[in-house]
Order: structure tokens, then sequence, then C-alpha cells
């Protein structure tokens, strides 16, 4: 489970101002889950935890995050030039990974991209897909177009899934039936996410 940066900063500003205690070896170690002396795991209610740093952490309610900010810079600036910016830097570090890894990827608009999933499909699998959209999706013909409306049930909320199902349902149709031909792809509301090209490709169009 991922956790934003402020509760990694409590958690790590918890971990350096409240050592925890460990019940079999009685030593205090500031590792968060397991001691660091005997590798004994620490009772997740917090037991272990000293009176005094359990007791602290418990009670200062709503200002938590911002008294253990403050105590976290105090406590860094307390330690040697080196570590102090080892610490900091760990910390930028997590901050930007937690951001960049846990924000969807862009997916453009009107760039024709490779495949989302690039295995091969025979035509038995392409007919199956099919089949198991269309029954929920309300399909259409005009012209030499397909008009493909998916279902709210199987609708990808992400728009990379998005693009993955456009893309996996314009090759089945491309093997089912021959040839390529052009598509658009709606949402259950009926707007339109996606268009398939017959010699350019599946893009995106919002």
């Amino acid at each position: 489970m991922r956790h934003p940066p402020s509760q990694l900063l409590v958690f790590v500003a918890d971990a350096m101002l409240h050592p925890m205690l460990c019940p079999n070896c009685g030593k205090e170690s500031t590792n968060i889950r397991v001691c660091a002396h005997c590798q004994t795991p620490y009772p997740t209610n917090g037991g272990a935890r000293g009176a005094k740093g359990y007791a602290s952490h418990r009670s200062s309610g709503a200002n938590a995050s911002g008294s253990w900010m403050r105590a976290l810079r105090a406590r860094i600036a307390e330690l040697p030039r080196g570590t102090r910016w080892a610490i900091i830097g760990l910390l930028a570090v997590s901050t930007a990974g937690y951001y960049v890894m846990g924000r969807e990827r862009a997916v453009p608009v009107g760039v024709v991209v490779p495949n989302v999933i690039a295995t091969s499909m025979s035509p038995t699998e392409a007919a199956a897909f099919l089949e198991t959209v269309n029954t929920s999706a309300q399909v259409a013909v005009r012209g030499d177009t397909l008009l493909v409306r998916i279902s709210a049930a199987t609708f990808p909320q992400q728009r990379k899934g998005q693009l993955a199902l456009a893309q996996q349902y314009t090759r089945a149709d491309e093997l089912v039936l021959g040839r390529r031909r052009a598509i658009h792809f709606f949402d259950p509301d009926g707007s339109r996410f996606a268009s398939a090209d017959p010699a350019q490709g599946v893009s995106m169009t919002r």
C-alpha cells in the first residue's frame, strides 16, 4: 500500500524521535516493524513503543502532522552533516517516487501509440473477445464505420485501459473481418473516447 509523502514523514519522525522497545530483548531500536537487534517483529498495536512516545503520538490529534514535521526538522538539524543530507535525499526520492508512480502515465490525444497489449491474438481468440465485448456493448454500422458504445460494466476507468480496449477490439475486428475498417469507440455516456483509422491505427480522441 502506497502512503502519501506526509505519512512517510510522520513514520520517519515517529521512528527517529520515539524508539521502539523490543518485548523480547528489551533493547530500543528506531526500526518501525522489527527489532534491529534480535529481529523480533513489533506488535501491530504499538504496545512495544515506550509509554511516553506512544502516548505522545496518540494524543497529538489533528495537529500531529504539523508537530511531527517541526520535530523532524529539529532532529535532522542535530544530526551530522552527511547523515542529515542522506535523510533529506531519501525523503525527496520517496516523495518524487510517490507522485511519479502513483499517477497514471499520460496517454496523448490524437497520437497513435504501440499496442498496450502486444501479445499475439488468434482468430479464435479474436472472435471470443468480440463476442464478450459486444454482448453488453451497443454496436452499429454507419456506412463503412463501426460504432461501438462500451457498457459501464466493461468500461475501464483509466485512460490506458481505455486505449488497450480500443486497440484489442480493433485487432480482433480485423482478424475476424479480414480487413481493417474505421471504428469509433464511445463510453457509457455516449462520448467518443477513441477511434481506429484503417491507415493510421488507434488513437484517443479526448
